[in-house]
C-alpha cells in the first residue's frame, strides 16, 4: 500500500503547472524574439509587453524550483510554487485580454486556466503553516502597506484624470480603452492582499497565504522594475520598486523558513508517537528490538503512516496489545 507523503504536491496540479510553465516560456520567447506577436501594439504597450515577457522568465524559474521541491514534500516549495502561479495567472489575464489577436491567443488563455486550476487542485490537503506571531505581523504589515501604496498610486492617476475631464495619458500611449492593471488590482488583487494582511494577524488560512502573496508581490515588482528600466524611467522610481521586490522576497523567505521549521517539528513529534506505538505493538515479538529499528527506518519514508495503520489493524485482529 502506498500513501502520499503529507504536504506533497499531487500529480495533477504538478502536471498542470508544468504545462503552464512550458507554454509561458514559449509565448515569452516568441514575444521577445519575433516581431509578429506585438506588431499591432503601440510602442508603449509593446515595451510593457517586453518587460512582462522578461519578468515571466524569473517567475518560471521560481515556479519550477517550487514545483520540484513541493513534489518531494516540501511545504516551503509548495508556498513558493503557489506564489509563482498567482503571478502567471495575473500576467496572462492581461495578455489574453489586451494583446491583439494572434496565433498565441489560445496559449495565453491556456496558461491562465492551467495556473488557476493548478491552485484549485492543490488546495485540498495542503498543510497549514504555523508562523511566529511577530514575524506573521511583520509580513502582514508589509503586504498591507504594499497594497495601500499601489491603491493610492492608481487612484491618484484615475481621480486626477476624472477631475481633468479626460482619460489618463497612459491610455492613449498604450492604445487601450482602460488600464487592465488598474481594473485587476483595484477590483481583486489589492483588496485580497489587504484582507489577507488583516486576517493573518489572527493566524489560520490567511496566515498561510502570506508567503505566497509576498512571493507574488516580489515577482510583480521585479517585472515592473524591468519594464521601467527598458523605458528609461527615473532612477528614484526604479529604486522604490526594486526595494518593494527585495523586501517582499526577504520577508517571504523568512516566513517560509519559520513555517517549514514549525512543520518539520510537528511531523517529527507525530513520527515519534507512531514509532512508539508500533514498538508497543511489537513488544511481544522475539525480535522486538530489531523490529523497532526496522520500523524507525520504514516510518521515515512516505509509507510510514500506512505501515503504522497496518500494524495497528494487525494487532487489533490478534486481540489487542500484549
Amino acid at each position: 500500500m502506498t500513501t502520499r507523503r503529507p504536504g506533497r504536491l499531487g500529480v495533477v496540479p504538478a502536471g498542470l503547472s508544468a504545462a503552464a510553465a512550458v507554454l509561458a516560456t514559449t509565448t515569452s520567447l516568441f514575444g521577445l524574439l519575433s516581431a509578429w506577436p506585438y506588431a499591432a501594439e503601440t510602442a508603449n504597450w509593446r515595451l510593457q509587453a517586453y518587460g512582462q515577457d522578461l519578468g515571466n522568465f524569473l517567475a518560471i524559474v521560481v515556479l519550477v524550483a517550487g514545483l520540484l521541491t513541493a513534489r518531494r514534500g516540501s511545504v516551503r516549495g509548495g508556498q513558493v510554487w503557489a506564489g509563482a502561479l498567482v503571478y502567471l495567472a495575473y500576467a496572462f489575464v492581461i495578455y489574453a485580454m489586451t494583446v491583439h489577436f494572434t496565433a498565441l491567443f489560445l496559449a495565453y488563455v491556456a496558461v491562465l486556466g492551467l495556473s488557476v486550476y493548478s491552485l484549485v487542485f492543490a488546495l485540498p490537503g495542503r498543510p497549514e503553516l504555523r508562523l511566529p506571531r511577530r514575524l506573521r505581523r511583520l509580513g502582514a504589515g508589509v503586504l498591507g502597506a504594499t497594497a495601500v501604496a499601489f491603491a493610492l498610486l492608481w487612484l491618484s492617476a484615475i481621480l486626477g484624470a476624472l477631475a481633468a475631464g479626460r482619460p489618463p495619458a497612459d491610455l492613449a500611449e498604450a492604445g487601450l480603452p482602460a488600464n487592465p492593471v488598474h481594473v485587476i488590482d483595484l477590483a481583486l488583487v489589492l483588496p485580497g492582499m489587504l484582507i489577507v494582511a488583516v486576517r493573518s494577524r489572527r493566524g489560520g488560512l490567511a496566515a498561510a497565504l502570506l508567503a505566497p502573496l509576498l512571493v507574488f508581490a516580489a515577482l510583480m515588482a521585479a517585472s515592473i522594475v524591468v519594464t521601467l528600466l527598458l523605458g528609461g524611467a527615473p532612477a528614484a522610481v526604479v529604486a522604490v520598486l526594486a526595494a518593494v521586490a527585495l523586501v517582499s522576497a526577504v520577508l517571504a523567505g523568512l516566513l517560509l523558513r519559520a513555517g517549514s521549521a514549525e512543520h518539520r517539528a510537528e511531523l517529527g513529534e507525530g513520527l515519534a508517537l507512531q514509532v512508539g506505538e508500533l514498538a508497543l505493538l511489537r513488544a511481544g515479538d522475539p525480535a522486538g528490538e530489531r523490529d523497532v529499528e526496522d520500523a524507525q527506518r520504514d516510518l521515515s519514508g512516505e509509507d510510514g503512516p500506512a505501515l503504522v495503520r497496518a500494524a495497528v489493524g494487525e494487532r487489533s485482529d490478534r486481540g489487542g496489545l500484549q
